[in-house]
């Protein structure tokens, strides 16, 4: 193989050659404007029902949150964690934040950070609202709560 000489001259010229790559590297980065990059969404939803559809009496739903982790309540307050409550034909769209959710028939608790939950409901249509909470089951607010309406097959 040639060995690479490098004269003066060549020299010279590559030096100015990378002089102008690096002005032209550091003007373009400054000329063009910053990324920018979606903003992921706060809240929670069901994966596998939607407003309107019609389910069996007995159903497994599921949930996801965005933006805050799953954590089970017996791990304690942890910022930007919490776990999900599914209200069944509640007064409201959400439980107001700060609120603590009730222990009861109408709101089952998943504070194990259960990502599902089986329900058997009568048939008709039902109001179900899935709510975001901290480990004291203090509420998250409307920003981490999904309502929707389904309806319940006789079968």
């Amino acid at each position: 193989r040639p060995a690479l000489v490098m004269t003066n001259t060549n020299l010279h010229e590559s030096r100015r050659g990378f002089g102008k790559l690096v002005a032209a590297g550091a003007f373009g980065i400054a000329a063009r404007p910053p990324p920018t990059y979606a903003a992921s969404k706060n809240g929670v939803s069901f994966s596998n029902v939607k407003d309107g559809d019609t389910v069996p009496r007995k159903f497994t739903y599921k949930f996801e949150v965005s933006g805050y982790e799953l954590s089970p309540a017996a791990e304690g307050l942890k910022e930007g964690t919490g776990h999900h409550h599914l209200v069944i034909d509640g007064p409201k769209a959400f439980v107001d934040k700060g609120e603590a959710i009730p222990f009861d028939a109408t709101h089952k608790h998943y504070g194990k950070a259960q990502t599902e939950g089986e329900l058997e409901l009568e048939p008709g249509k039902h109001k179900l609202t899935l709510q975001f909470a901290n480990a004291n089951h203090e509420s998250y607010g409307k920003e981490f709560a999904k309502t929707i309406t389904v309806k319940v097959d006789e079968s």
